[in-house]
């Protein structure tokens, strides 16, 4: 088993919120047990985890040891373009966090409902291979869910509103270090307003 493999499973379910138990890792990593507590002992030597009866959590040299990469959306009609962005978004390192946009968070920017439900969209994307984990955002602040991930870049979409110098900006106000890159597009007039308008006429 690859030291990385195990770090990005413990990392991933611990985003997810579960507790980071050693049967769960099992069933996800789909190795012997024997082997799995092997490659337990082997990080907790190098000071990579803690373990403490059944959970495991990365310790700070662990969590150093992954290049995670955010970025965020509202998903409602996946296409070419978005495929594009989390292919390009993970040739940039070790983890890829997917946040979906919540519900209240695509009327409040869109003024009308989203065609999907949060739940439906979640779970679309986190059926995409690249996407190491999908999660909802917040529904207040976007950048509560930046302080939950703390990734180290941020790459926005070739055709997204935000703007890089801000987002560095709160980063650097919550003690996050991280670069924000924007990816491109080979076809950069594909966007999900112009297919829905094409969809209404």
């Amino acid at each position: 088993m690859k030291k990385l493999d195990l770090l990005k499973a413990i990392f991933v379910a611990s985003l997810e919120g579960q507790q980071v138990i050693k049967v769960g890792l099992l069933r996800t990593l789909d190795v012997p047990e024997r082997e799995l507590a092997k490659a337990l002992g082997s990080l907790k030597k190098e000071s990579l985890v803690e373990i403490g009866g059944r959970g495991v959590r990365l310790t700070p040299k662990g969590r150093r040891k992954l290049r995670v990469v955010f970025i965020g959306g509202t998903f409602e009609v996946i296409h070419a373009g978005h495929l594009y962005t989390i292919q390009q978004a993970k040739r940039l390192g070790d983890v890829l966090v997917v946040v979906v946009a919540r519900d209240t968070t695509v009327r409040k920017r869109r003024n009308r409902k989203p065609l999907a439900p949060e739940e439906e969209r979640v779970k679309v994307v986190g059926a995409i291979r690249q996407v190491d984990a999908a999660i909802l955002g917040s529904e207040t602040n976007i950048y509560d869910t930046l302080e939950r991930v703390r990734p180290d870049i941020v790459a926005l979409g070739y055709d997204q509103s935000h703007k890089e110098e801000e987002i560095a900006q709160e980063a650097k106000s919550r003690g996050i270090k991280l670069s924000v890159v924007r990816l491109g597009s080979p076809n950069p007039n594909l966007k999900t307003s112009k297919i829905l308008a094409q969809l209404s006429t």
